[in-house]
């Protein structure tokens, strides 16, 4: 990219010179969630290997489909996440996370693992998956 100086405007890009591969396409998850006193706090069910599993959406359809399946009261509804914010949020308040449930089916009940296997993702794959 070529730096341009104009008078009275500043710095800017020469309009020819800007890769037009510069952005990529920001990667966006839904997850369920709801406000409390001490933050957002995503939806996550214990598994039955009694392990916390954190419910992601690829789509807010999805997402939306699930929450109005009458599973969750009214205190909870769908949030946009992108890659980096559910990455920081599984090294930080949700590090003790193992796995995290892709588009699970508001039909299914969330502690059977059949029908979920292929949907189910250890914590450490995920993030791989989102770092890309």
């Amino acid at each position: 990219m070529e730096i341009t100086e104009e008078k009275d405007h500043g710095h800017r890009a020469a309009p020819d010179r800007v890769g037009k591969h510069a952005l990529r396409p920001v990667l966006l998850h839904y997850a369920i969630t709801r406000d409390e006193d001490s933050g957002t706090r995503l939806l996550n069910t214990p598994s039955e290997f009694r392990e916390e599993v954190l419910i992601v959406f690829s789509s807010s359809e999805m997402a939306q489909d699930f929450f109005l399946s009458d599973i969750y009261r009214v205190d909870w509804h769908t949030r946009e996440c992108s890659a980096g914010e559910l990455v920081s949020l599984l090294l930080g308040p949700y590090k003790d996370i193992e796995w995290v449930l892709i588009d699970p089916s508001p039909r299914v009940r969330l502690t059977e693992e059949e029908g979920n296997q292929t949907n189910l993702m250890h914590r450490g794959d995920f993030i791989d998956h989102l770092l890309g």
